[in-house]
């Protein structure tokens, strides 16, 4: 760090105050010094927001008295500067910031709160970041023409594959270069639930331990029944292809139908099932499925194992790249969140 270069203040506003956005607090804690040393930055929580309502603070809330409310379960309506009456999605309207940060739960219907809070936050010309597939799924091409038009930027790599840097390597790294296709493992949850089955372990067993840990929800049908990896598998293709489709082109099948007796007839085979993501590009068209699909053991996919997501790229020049990651806890998706937050704000998105 320059030492006669000074600090920027970030002013940041908190959508959703649950594992992920507490683990981004946790996280500004740890780093708060490296943070200002190497990229001359200080991140200050003007607003938060959770099912309970928003409360705003002129000269912000501490990291530490967000997780404190949080861990002795109370909610944000008891916040100082709590604003009875107001919706979540109207929190821009009631203090002045930078960067809106949407960690709140999946809504696949609506996307709301965290897709309209993402539309006014860019209509105002914030930066948002993005830990929330949701919005993104069902409105990626308007909120990229409102970060346009009024010159905010917005970033999502932590909705694919939490901490791995999918999207970050798509489209910062692979520049001049034609993706050929590629296929991953892009849920933990059903990765961990089929290696449980592979140890004689039951289903139900194994999604409650997944639910215990934090990384399935109460309802976990989005992640056994193939919804939440077609929803990345959606993000990647509109990240760096010229795929034009909806999520309604994605074929996807679930795990709810496999046996011990099918992970057993695999291994004699020495394969694996895994629920894979599989991007093939036809001529000029994109074939897009999620499936249960046997892989050989000793593949670098058949060696994602347990809580590790992974994802091999096909590409002309690059041929082809293989990364993984192991993500049992919840906080590789926070550290994304971080690393994009200190990429917009420092303009090197």
């Amino acid at each position: 760090m320059n030492d006669h270069t000074s600090i920027q203040k970030i002013r940041i506003v908190l959508v959703g105050l649950g594992t992920v956005n507490i683990g981004v607090l946790k996280i500004l804690i740890e780093k708060k010094v490296i943070i200002a040393k190497n990229y001359n930055l200080e991140i200050h929580v003007m607003g938060v927001a959770d099912s309970s309502g928003i409360a705003v603070k002129e000269n912000g809330y501490t990291y530490e008295e967000l997780i404190h409310l949080k861990s002795n379960g109370n909610k944000v309506n008891q916040l100082e500067g709590y604003l009875s009456g107001v919706s979540i999605e109207q929190i821009t309207n009631h203090i002045k910031a930078d960067v809106l940060i949407d960690g709140s739960p999946v809504n696949l219907k609506t996307g709301n709160p965290g897709l309209q809070a993402i539309r006014n936050a860019l209509d105002k010309g914030w930066s948002v970041v993005s830990a929330n597939k949701a919005p993104l799924v069902l409105a990626y091409d308007e909120l990229h023409q409102l970060a346009k038009k009024h010159s905010g930027k917005l970033a999502y790599s932590a909705t694919v594959c939490g901490g791995l840097p999918v999207i970050n390597i798509l489209q910062r790294d692979l520049q001049a270069t034609n993706l050929i296709g590629f296929k991953g493992i892009f849920n933990a949850t059903t990765n961990f639930i089929l290696e449980a089955l592979e140890k004689d372990g039951s289903f139900d067993d194994a999604v409650k331990e997944a639910q215990r840990l934090g990384a399935a929800e109460t309802d976990p049908s989005l992640d056994i029944d193939g919804y939440d990896t077609a929803n990345k598998l959606y993000i990647i293709m509109k990240s760096f292809t010229e795929f034009s489709g909806t999520i309604s082109d994605i074929q996807i099948e679930g795990i709810r139908a496999i046996t011990s007796e099918d992970i057993k007839q695999a291994a004699i085979q020495n394969k694996r099932i895994k629920l894979l993501a599989v991007a093939e590009k036809k001529a000029d068209t994109w074939s897009l499925l999620v499936r249960p699909t046997k892989v050989e053991a000793s593949s670098f996919i058949g060696n994602c194992d347990g809580w590790e997501m992974g994802i091999e790229l096909q590409t002309d020049y690059y041929e082809e790249l293989s990364m993984k990651i192991y993500e049992e806890d919840p906080i590789t998706t926070s550290a994304a969140v971080v690393r994009d937050l200190i990429n917009i704000s420092k303009k090197s998105f």
